[in-house]
């Protein structure tokens, strides 16, 4: 695989008392605005242990995200600002966010294990992926699949910078977890998933 790190974490501690109030100042106005913003205290705990996780990160390169600059692509990919050499990606579930970094773009998704209602198998999957998930042998390895594929997805559509108004690519799994493309990818993408406390990660790294 290309150079990239991910790291995954909990974004539980933000919860104590005082601690996200502690945190704000050690961000960037770009990443505390987007903290604000979420209503609830959840979302604000994802959004703000995201940067801290990125925080950590670009300090292995000698940088702080507090002093991050941010330009956004076409559909509002954020990047680092006089940074070119630099790629990031950010997600979050549940309580865990995940923070992909490295000299090519990427994108990441981290997603609890789901248990999918036929609406959104529907929504979400073509005939093909479909026939794939009804072949797994029970409920738990159908909403593992499911999840995976879904990672797998909005992984690719957040590497290549074009988000949701992507035409989001098919894919199988195989038994050993390899994943095959069921159409041409452009640019071409090497993929990785793993699972962590219940959630499926998957980054995808334009190579």
């Amino acid at each position: 695989m290309v150079d990239c790190v991910v790291k995954v974490a909990s974004v539980e501690p933000l919860g104590a008392p005082g601690a996200l109030v502690d945190a704000l100042p050690l961000l960037s106005h770009y990443r505390r605005d987007k903290v604000i913003r979420y209503r609830f205290d959840r979302g604000k705990w994802l959004s703000a242990g995201a940067g801290l996780l990125l925080d950590n990160m670009l300090m292995e390169h000698g940088l702080r995200e507090r002093d991050m600059q941010y330009v956004e692509g076409e559909h509002g990919k954020p990047a680092l600002a006089g940074h070119p050499d630099l790629h990031f990606n950010l997600s979050h579930s549940g309580t865990l966010v995940a923070c992909a970094l490295g000299g090519h773009p990427v994108g990441v998704d981290v997603q609890t294990i789901v248990n999918p209602s036929p609406g959104l198998v529907n929504y979400t999957l073509d005939e093909r992926e479909i026939a794939h998930l009804e072949a797994q042998a029970d409920d738990e390895s159908k909403s593992l699949y499911f999840t995976k594929l879904w990672t797998l997805k909005e992984s690719y559509a957040k590497a290549t910078g074009t988000g949701l108004t992507h035409s989001f690519p098919s894919f199988a799994i195989e038994a050993d977890g390899n994943t095959i493309p069921l159409s041409p990818l452009y640019p071409p993408v090497t993929f990785k998933t793993v699972l962590v406390a219940g959630s499926v990660v998957t980054v995808a790294i334009i190579t």
